[in-house]
């Protein structure tokens, strides 16, 4: 024979004083519940603190092993929402429980339903009633693993209660933990394509300033729209190439080869350590932070949630891997550059041949 007669005290704070006094011939394990499902796509969770046994039992965490007549008592939070307190007086338990009474009392009680059964279920408990300062229920029998949950209506308390999603995608609901993260992407993003648009800006071929740099060297010498050589100073294997795009006769010849230059200027700059390669680099941090991503999502989605995170990480590193290419930042002027620009009819004009060779370059890219 197993019977448990259930006592419930309301206080101020919203909390729950649950007094079971147990009765049974043999032992009896009592699990008592702090995740209740709500519907499909929810479950209400309850804090149970402050358990104290006395009698024939013992307790570890939430479960309870009875061997004899045997005192429960513990606390209860999260059982209060729109003003109506619901929790499971008693269920969970490893064998059939011959009879359960309860015992409710609070402020300005004004309906009480029982129910008992299986989590969920709607059936009525044997028997209840409103009784002064609360509600008295009682169910006859309850199968191994019913439960029997009490919904009160009382006067104002404070509300406590607090609900989980759950289903395939309740690992995504968006937290506040993750609305963070993705602000934290957002910003990764904008500051990145601002350090890449920066970078690309500074890796532009400038050919006019090196042309002018030409001029005032004494290898190229124009007057009138007309070109012509000189020799001077060595020159390296760019400053050469620009000057044989510009050979002796009319300026307006001139065809500058832009893939040709800019590689010659890269490869320049790359000796002189003005031009780094940190390409591989680049895309394996990448590479890196997404598997970093994706374990954290599916460790997140099996424990506490929160899996958005997770998705941002592995964002930030495709990301991340995606723009290694377009790394390339140079450091210190153009090889060849002036550090001051001239600006002259001369430097217009070789403006414009230079904005024709790109207008080339990007159509025979096509």
């Amino acid at each position: 024979m197993l019977a448990d007669d259930v006592t419930v005290t309301t206080a101020q704070d919203g909390q729950l004083t649950v007094i079971e006094r147990i009765v049974t011939d043999a032992p009896a394990i009592h699990r008592i519940a702090e995740r209740v499902p709500v519907t499909d796509d929810e479950d209400r969770l309850y804090s149970i603190t402050e358990l104290h046994v006395s009698g024939a039992a013992s307790a570890e965490g939430t479960t309870v092993t009875v061997t004899g007549p045997a005192t429960v008592m513990y606390t209860v939070d999260g059982a209060v929402a729109a003003g109506q307190v619901r929790f499971q007086l008693t269920g969970g338990w490893d064998r059939a429980v011959d009879r359960v009474t309860a015992a409710f009392s609070g402020p300005e009680v004004s309906t009480a339903d029982c129910y008992a059964g299986q989590p969920g279920s709607s059936r009525q408990c044997t028997f209840s009633e409103l009784r002064s300062g609360g509600a008295h229920a009682e169910q006859n029998g309850l199968r191994k693993g019913d439960r029997i949950d009490l919904a009160v209506h009382t006067g104002p308390l404070p509300e406590n209660a607090r609900f989980l999603p759950t289903g395939p995608l309740a690992a995504f609901a968006p937290g506040f933990p993750s609305v963070l993260s993705g602000l934290a992407l957002v910003f990764y993003l904008v500051i990145g394509a601002a350090v890449l648009r920066r970078r690309a800006r500074s890796g532009e071929l400038d050919l006019t300033g090196t042309v002018l740099d030409l001029v005032a060297r004494g290898h190229l010498h124009i007057a009138d729209g007309q070109v012509s050589h000189g020799e001077a100073d060595p020159l390296t294997p760019f400053e050469q190439a620009v000057k044989t795009a510009f050979p002796p006769g009319p300026l307006a010849a001139a065809r500058p080869d832009q893939t040709e230059l800019r590689a010659l200027l890269d490869a320049e700059a790359h000796r002189h350590g003005r031009l780094s390669t940190k390409q591989p680099h680049v895309r394996r941090a990448g590479l890196i932070l997404a598997a970093a991503g994706i374990v954290t999502t599916v460790v997140l989605a099996f424990t506490v949630g929160e899996a958005l995170i997770g998705v941002a990480l592995l964002i930030a590193g495709i990301a991340t891997s995606l723009a290694a290419p377009l790394v390339h930042p140079r450091r210190g002027r153009a090889l060849g550059r002036p550090t001051v620009r001239a600006e002259s009819p001369l430097a217009a004009e070789i403006d414009a041949i230079q904005a024709m060779a790109e207008r080339r370059s990007a159509v025979a890219a096509q």
